[in-house]
């Protein structure tokens, strides 16, 4: 479950190759001619995989929820009638309150995962906290076993 979240690394790796590859290509064009373009090009898209890489780490790639935007209509809490706007502030505030819990388990800070929901009016979803707790659980397993592969 979680190497899908970890994927997300690729789009910021490949876009800052793609950059760095331009870059280096006019860089090496203009201080070397033709054969300063290719190595130029190679350098940098080299670089710039690197560089998108570290920053996409630095981004936290397992707070994003395409993961979670793809499967959650498959999964046995859904409930029919709800979509990706009802499930998605779940998801959100199950990645938020696992950092602040960090460690703990679901159980033990339930309580005030379900007051922190209703009091903020379920960030304009429609579940209800029997309805959302399932999402939310989901990205503290996901966090949690993100966290024992690292």
């Amino acid at each position: 479950m979680t190497g899908h979240l970890k994927k997300d690394h690729i789009l910021g790796a490949g876009s800052a190759a793609l950059a760095g590859g331009a870059a280096g290509a006019a860089i090496g064009a203009v201080v070397a001619g033709p054969p300063g373009l290719t190595v130029g090009t190679a350098a940098g898209v080299a670089l710039g995989a690197v560089l998108g890489h570290r920053a996409s780490e630095q981004a936290d790639p397992r707070s994003d929820l395409g993961h979670f935007e793809q499967i959650y209509w498959k999964m046995p809490y859904y409930v029919d009638g709800r979509d990706w706007h009802d499930y998605a502030p779940a998801y959100r505030y199950g990645l938020h309150t696992w950092q602040q819990h960090r460690g703990r388990g679901i159980a033990a800070v339930e309580s005030e995962l379900q007051g922190g929901w209703e009091s903020a009016h379920r960030y304009g979803s429609r579940l209800d906290w029997r309805q959302a707790r399932p999402a939310v659980e989901h990205a503290w397993r996901s966090m949690d076993e993100a966290e024992r592969e690292d």
